[in-house]
């Protein structure tokens, strides 16, 4: 799960591996989430720089 902070747009998105197991996840799989969270971060933070907010899911 990925926390992307919309009540203060500075603050860094988290990554939560929520596990009772020990889970291998690949780079790659890894990378393409990353890349997913950077584009709704920008999403988020263009939207709450437009008076917006909600406006992103």
């Amino acid at each position: 799960m990925a926390v992307i902070p919309d009540e203060d747009p500075d603050l860094e998105p988290t990554v939560h591996i929520h596990s009772h197991d020990e889970h291998v996840i690949p780079y790659e799989i890894m990378r393409w989430f990353m890349e997913q969270v950077a584009e709704q971060v920008e999403r988020c933070r263009i939207a709450f720089e437009q008076g917006e907010p909600e406006a992103v899911e």
